[in-house]
């Protein structure tokens, strides 16, 4: 899928499903610092983090929901954000040189209610 074929079903799919995460230490839900949302289509959604959001490829892997974004030019995406079954949050940045797979941010997330 081409940057304009993902930017054309951001703006025309509607959000199935609204995530929200916030840091894993903090007790409320007050503060939230993500929310990611699926398309109608579940093939694309949104992951928007300080008022910028970005278009992204959405799919499950394993059990895990899985919003990659950030497309490489030789392939591949240079960020994903990952929500575990339980509602952990992951948040990966493959662009640092060192290539360690470790997430860089843990969350506590859960599906927004309708």
């Amino acid at each position: 899928m081409n940057l304009l074929h993902l930017l054309l079903a951001l703006f025309a799919a509607a959000p199935v499903e609204t995530w929200e995460c916030k840091d894993y230490a903090e007790s409320g839900w007050n503060n939230i610092i993500v929310v990611a949302t699926i398309d109608e289509d579940r093939t694309t959604g949104s992951v928007e983090v300080a008022g910028t959001i970005q278009a992204t490829i959405y799919h499950v892997e394993g059990f895990n929901r899985r919003w990659d974004f950030g497309r490489k030019k030789g392939g591949g995406y240079s960020y994903s954000f990952l929500i575990k079954p339980d509602g952990t949050g992951l948040y990966y940045d493959f662009t640092r040189e060192d290539n360690a797979v470790k997430a860089s941010m843990v969350m506590e997330c859960r599906k927004r209610k309708s």
